[in-house]
């Protein structure tokens, strides 16, 4: 149920360019308060909002800065507007490609919501931790769709019989006609799957604007 972005990119990237993310302002401020000459992998952003948003923060050209996505159009948009940096069309579960690679930073924003099973989750953490330097962070918002303010408004959108034995739930939400997979995670299931793959939780919570969860966890 992943939708080919490639026939939405222009519209997708347009739609997200008012909305900015409250948690990577609350990142930058607690955990990047030196960014110089650090590595950032970003894996599947589906835009370029979060190195635009690093851009009103600090000074991009002086980070080492890899964007990952599965729509070689998105990553047309990217590359138009940070030529500068480096973009490749490589899919999630195949990041052990960069194996080669060491970053201080990982980042997943509304990316790893979209896997469909608990064996990719697990392999696509695994993978990640691989390419995490010692004691670097993995920063993750995944959407709460089961908070106050959006349980309601999606609650016509939960796939029957999805509920699995973390308390989480899979949804197919629409953009325009093109449907779109999404699991809700539940902290304890959040929790369960960072504890499988051995790392240190920094923080796993509801972020303070109800809308997404943010987990920060950092390779012991």
């Amino acid at each position: 149920m992943i939708v080919d972005y490639n026939k939405i990119a222009k519209w997708f990237s347009n739609s997200r360019k008012k909305m900015k993310w409250e948690e990577i302002d609350y990142f930058i401020s607690s955990y990047l308060t030196n960014f110089k000459w650090k590595s950032f992998l970003d894996i599947w952003c589906w835009s370029w909002r979060l190195l635009e948003q690093f851009s009103n923060s600090f000074d991009i050209n002086k980070i080492d800065y890899l964007w990952l996505d599965l729509s070689s159009e998105m990553l047309k948009n990217a590359k138009d507007n940070f030529s500068e940096k480096e973009f490749r069309n490589i899919n999630m579960i195949d990041i052990n490609k960069l194996e080669w690679r060491k970053f201080d930073y990982i980042f997943f924003i509304a990316s790893f919501h979209h896997l469909d099973n608990i064996s990719d989750r697990i392999n696509v953490l695994k993978k990640a931790k691989s390419l995490l330097k010692d004691n670097w962070i993995i920063f993750m918002t995944n959407w709460a769709l089961d908070s106050d303010l959006n349980k309601e408004k999606y609650s016509k959108d939960i796939i029957e019989n999805s509920l699995n034995e973390y308390g989480g739930l899979d949804y197919k939400i629409y953009f325009w006609e093109y449907p779109r997979y999404y699991h809700w995670f539940s902290l304890d299931e959040l929790e369960y799957l960072f504890n499988e793959t051995w790392f240190d939780i920094i923080e796993n919570r509801l972020f303070d604007t109800n809308k997404n969860f943010i987990s920060i966890i950092k390779k012991n």
